[in-house]
């Protein structure tokens, strides 16, 4: 196993996986929730960090409207072309550019950008602190940087016994830069001279299945990195979906969203 599984994972996005990205990433009413203390409206320059296929960047193009503009920036190749093709085949051409990065800075002018939006992308940034101090320099004075992440040590997944789910804890944890980063943004916030910090949690409890797809793709991680019996992780995936079908299932995944002003 690599150092640095956390990066490669999302580097090379096998066929399969990115077609299930173009569906797991619309945009969604979770998605409204998860980013509206940013406050993004009409006339900013907002930069998306880890943009993905490009479909929050799409509709972050229509609110800013004509007289904003958004900078929609990934990692991954196939991400910044399929990005590039839907920004076209909306009409907003002239309101987002998509660009590729290596992840270290921003291709951003200093004291320039609105708002930043980093969405479950901080729990994989080689250097945590380092982003946010970037962040700051690309935004004006009173600009924002809003991030969203997870903390994988307060995932819960009912009725999956708690020593198997902990023992998928451990095995994907090389797949993330820092796993528990939920709890440390704000930290970070602060420490990067950010002026005032919010934090808010969204829970949502899933009863549903909502959340299977993510688990499964944990699942797949664990093994493919063979750091899980693959039958343990199977295990976890087969309880769970009968669990979804006998009305018994809850998974928990607590989203923090910290609101950092510059």
């Amino acid at each position: 196993m690599t150092d640095n599984l956390y990066k490669e994972y999302w580097l090379d996005i096998d066929p399969e996986r990115l077609e299930r990205y173009k569906t797991m990433f619309q945009w969604s009413p979770l998605t409204e929730q998860l980013i509206s203390p940013a406050n993004i409206g009409a006339g900013h320059s907002v930069v998306d960090v880890g943009c993905g296929p490009g479909f929050v960047a799409v509709e972050l193009a229509k609110r800013v409207g004509a007289q904003g503009h958004v900078h929609a920036v990934d990692i991954n190749r196939d991400f910044v072309e399929h990005g590039k093709q839907l920004v076209h085949e909306n009409g907003l051409s002239s309101r987002v550019t998509v660009h590729l990065v290596d992840g270290s800075e921003l291709p951003i002018a200093s004291s320039s950008i609105d708002r930043v939006l980093a969405v479950n992308v901080m729990v994989y940034v080689d250097d945590p602190a380092a982003t946010y101090r970037e962040f700051r320099r690309v935004l004006k004075p009173g600009g924002i940087a809003h991030a969203v992440d997870s903390d994988w040590d307060l995932t819960l997944a009912e009725p999956v016994p708690r020593d198997l789910w902990n023992e998928l804890m451990r095995a994907i944890a090389p797949g993330f830069r820092t796993p528990n980063i939920g709890r440390r943004l704000f930290a970070y916030a602060k420490a990067a001279g950010f002026s005032a910090v919010e934090v808010q949690v969204a829970a949502r409890p899933d009863t549903t299945g909502r959340l299977l797809p993510m688990v499964r793709g944990l699942c797949n991680r664990a093994k493919k990195a063979r750091a899980m019996d693959p039958q343990r992780a199977e295990e976890i995936e087969r309880v769970l979906e009968e669990a979804a079908k006998s009305g018994t299932l809850l998974i928990l995944n607590p989203q923090f969203m910290v609101t950092a002003c510059a």
